[in-house]
């Protein structure tokens, strides 16, 4: 994927202005109970000009489901959250697998990454990650599991380096982009001018906010090449980004 590629706007705050409460509920459940939901949100980032969907699984992992009592339904909630994606993308659109850090390295983890791949997504993304924390066993032990495409982004606690040296060679695991979620855009902004050393992969880019259109053309020119939106954007931050991107390419096109 050379892109630029647009991803989606955040699927967790989007169901909570639809009902979710997270004191009882977690979003991926919603894919089993509400999933009219869940496909209203996937169809309205396709209407805005999504180049890639990601599946509503962010903590669909065996441990992270049973705080919920729901442990047995981790195949059917990954399966169904696969499925939602896919149908809302259709032919020419990427499905990414979201996978988030609540059981990082652990079976509970290959489990999922392995029910998304056999529900047919194209690529795991490794979402909200730790820069403190090394990845490299983790993405071999997923690229053993699934074989698949990855995406790493992290999420800053502190203002250190804003990307980790990584402990792993990105062909070894099939490592496609690194780069950032979950952050407040106008420090998101600062990060690509903030890297210490050069990154030989493309860059993503999914800030907690929209506003900021006008650093696109700087942002490509640091590399960035896969755009979106985290916590609190809505497929109305999805059209901004694709006007200031240009016309939608099929993935062929992009990749």
């Amino acid at each position: 994927m050379i892109g630029p590629l647009l991803l989606d706007a955040a699927m967790g705050t989007r169901l909570i202005a639809r009902g979710l409460d997270l004191t009882r509920d977690d979003p991926s459940l919603w894919n089993l109970d509400h999933p009219e939901a869940v496909a209203a949100i996937h169809r309205l980032d396709v209407e805005a000009g999504a180049d890639a969907l990601t599946t509503n699984s962010f903590g669909a992992n065996r441990a992270w489901l049973s705080r919920y009592g729901r442990a047995a339904d981790v195949a059917a909630i990954n399966r169904q959250a696969a499925t939602l994606a896919r149908e809302a993308a259709g032919p020419d659109r990427l499905v990414l697998g979201c996978i988030g850090p609540t059981a990082p390295g652990t079976e509970d983890e290959a489990e999922q990454a392995r029910l998304l791949a056999d529900a047919g997504v194209d690529a795991l993304l490794l979402e909200t990650n730790a820069t403190a924390e090394p990845i490299g066993d983790r993405l071999r032990a997923l690229h053993a599991v699934v074989g698949l495409p990855m995406i790493v982004t992290y999420a800053l606690v502190a203002d250190d380096d804003p990307l980790p040296e990584l402990d792993v060679d990105p062909n070894e695991v099939g490592l496609q982009a690194i780069g950032w979620n979950c952050i407040p855009p106008e420090r998101a902004v600062t990060l690509p001018d903030r890297l210490r050393r050069p990154v030989k992969l493309p860059l993503i880019f999914r800030p907690s906010g929209g506003g900021w259109m006008d650093e696109i053309p700087r942002l490509l020119d640091h590399g960035v090449r896969y755009f979106g939106g985290c916590c609190g954007t809505t497929e109305a931050d999805v059209a901004d980004l694709r006007r200031a991107l240009g016309p939608r390419r099929s993935t062929e096109q992009s990749g």
